[in-house]
């Protein structure tokens, strides 16, 4: 005999809120759609099936699934449900309660790539180094991969696999998290497989620029002034110049990177030196973008950045330097549903700015504001209108 099924209202597109005695489900755009659920499946396999038929990216979101449980007939709780045994307790509510269906609303929260992102902006980093040191351009790619141990004069026989046996799928995995240095500049020079699978584009999808990107660029720092940063920035926009020997402008140099990810970029953080035409590059052919850093102070590419908000649909983190609060947020509450943080150092927050991000982004979780002039009341309502709010940065702010 055939397992009977259960039917399940499914809500999405909105947020759980508990009631006295009720639990509601509220949001500007619910959609609703029912699914029958058998007795006996899991919840690896209940999270595939709303997966499937709600058509959520699982990549981009992880999914909360609340059961509105009935305690009695007169009331009702928020049940979570994570597991096998979550599943089946909901499964039989029907003939427990004697209702005809269950209701469970969904809600989503961006996936874990928000913590490694918001690790990414906030720490300078050029990631593993892969191959060579630099000196010889990784010209050597048959010794590394067939190296062997001496002793005395006898080759010691390696009995492990070789770096150019990788399998392809696991390299992809790991160059994509070098860094953008070594992609560029020593694992294409390992062998002809990491050649290859530098190639492609999911190794593409955190494009992390160096600030800048050549080393002129940094001639304005004296020696005596030199830290490890403008040491390492200096040192990778060097091996630039002589591998590219320097025939590159910064927008050709951005849109060459930007090409390899194949519209797959999700991580951009711009150099320093920036120009209107790279940006609008990145605007026009990183459709699938979630973070975006752009920390410049060019008013030109302040300028435009409102413009091409509605083209990031997935912007969930964006850090800019200098802006205007009535110009961008607007753009962000109209069309990124998911945004969560802001870094906004260095700005003036004054006159009814502060109202107005709390009325824009009320569901903010991270706001970085240091260095900034900001008055204590601005504070105040930020902290009391955004409260989701789980980090505010205002260090070494002066206050007006």
């Amino acid at each position: 005999m055939a397992s009977a099924g259960v039917a399940v209202i499914c809500y999405w597109n909105g947020r759980v809120k508990k009631e006295q005695n009720n639990v509601v489900y509220e949001g500007a755009k619910v959609n609703v759609l029912p699914i029958k659920v058998f007795h006996g499946t899991t919840y690896a396999g209940l999270l595939d099936k709303i997966y499937a038929t709600m058509a959520i990216d699982r990549r981009n979101f992880e999914l909360n699934i609340i059961c509105r449980y009935p305690i009695s007939s007169q009331e009702y709780k928020p049940i979570p449900i994570k597991n096998d045994e979550g599943v089946e307790l909901m499964l039989e509510v029907p003939s427990r309660s004697g209702v005809y269906c269950i209701e469970i609303y969904l809600e989503e929260e961006p996936a874990p790539l928000k913590a490694e992102a918001i690790a990414l902006l906030t720490r300078e980093t050029n990631g593993v180094e892969v191959g060579d040191d630099g000196n010889n351009n990784g010209a050597a790619s048959s010794e590394l991969s067939n190296y062997s141990p001496k002793i005395g004069n006898k080759k010691l026989k390696m009995e492990g696999r070789k770096w150019d046996g990788l399998n392809e799928d696991i390299l992809v995995n790991v160059l994509g998290r070098v860094g953008m240095e070594s992609l560029l500049l020593d694992a294409p020079f390992v062998c002809k497989s990491w050649y290859k699978a530098s190639r492609e584009p999911q190794c593409w999808e955190n494009l992390i620029f160096p600030r800048y990107i050549k080393p002129n660029d940094l001639d304005y720092i004296s020696e005596d002034n030199e830290g490890e940063d403008e040491i390492s920035e200096k040192g990778y926009a060097e091996r630039l110049a002589r591998k590219y020997q320097g025939n590159w402008s910064v927008t050709a140099f951005v849109k060459f990177i930007v090409n390899r990810s194949c519209g797959n970029a999700k991580i951009i953080k711009l150099p320093t030196c920036c120009t209107v035409k790279a940006l609008e590059y990145v605007a026009n052919e990183c459709p699938r973008l979630k973070v975006l850093d752009v920390s410049s102070y060019n008013p030109s590419i302040n300028a435009i950045i409102p413009k091409y908000i509605c083209k990031w649909k997935n912007l969930d983190i964006l850090r800019v330097g200098r802006f205007y609060v009535d110009e961008i947020l607007p753009h962000i509450r109209l069309h990124c549903n998911n945004f969560i943080c802001l870094s906004a150092a260095y700005n003036y927050f004054q006159g009814d700015d502060a109202a107005f991000l709390v009325a824009s982004l009320p569901e903010l979780k991270y706001l970085d504001l240091h260095g900034g002039f900001i008055e204590k009341e601005d504070v105040v309502k930020i902290l009391k209108g955004c409260k989701q709010l789980v980090h505010l940065d205002i260090r070494e702010c002066g206050f007006l």
